[in-house]
């Protein structure tokens, strides 16, 4: 190979290196704003969800056979440990009266994961942040658009209670709910 092929050979790798460069530039931002994109609609479809479920328990303010008083949703605290861990957690919707709390999660979409979190994760982070509920009987829910049988199964094993749109009805299934 001469001098100039050789040359002509390293310019044309520089000139492909900047290609793929810019290539992969645009790429990035493509990828970047499809993220933004279905990032907005799993948030609008899990407000969806939330607003759904809470309208519907405003209504009767009945879960688990269970009347509260109080409902609220976005329920969230932060708190310090003493070795100064922040331990934060959001709770969907919370229904309360004087003896008894239902923590409520609203999903579009949920997985057995969801409610085993509810047990392993969320209960322990309520208990923490609100201590004022100590004593109180806690009930848990998911409101769910998609239940799969495995997660029916799951949360009856656990004793979740669970709510599903049936057209624009809630159909309740709490016979196996239970007190934590």
């Amino acid at each position: 190979m001469t001098d100039r092929e050789l040359k002509d050979l390293v310019a044309s790798f520089a000139e492909d290196r900047k290609n793929i460069a810019a290539l992969q530039k645009e790429t990035d931002r493509q990828l970047r704003e499809n993220a933004r994109q279905i990032g907005g609609i799993s948030n609008s479809n899990g407000e969806f969800a939330e607003e759904f479920f809470y309208n519907s328990l405003k209504k009767t303010m009945t879960f688990a056979g269970v009347h509260f008083e109080y409902i609220s949703d976005k329920f969230a605290r932060e708190k310090k440990m003493p070795d100064k861990t922040e331990v934060r957690a959001q709770f969907d919707i919370v229904m309360h009266n004087g003896d008894s709390i239902a923590l409520i999660e609203a999903k579009y979409k949920t997985d057995e994961d969801d409610v085993k979190e509810l047990v392993e994760k969320k209960i322990p982070k309520f208990r923490f942040l609100y201590p004022e509920f100590a004593n109180y009987k806690i009930y848990l829910g998911i409101g769910s658009l998609v239940l799969k049988d495995r997660v029916v199964q799951e949360a009856k094993k656990l004793g979740i209670g669970l709510m599903k749109q049936r057209g624009d009805a809630v159909e309740y299934k709490t016979d196996w709910v239970r007190v934590y």
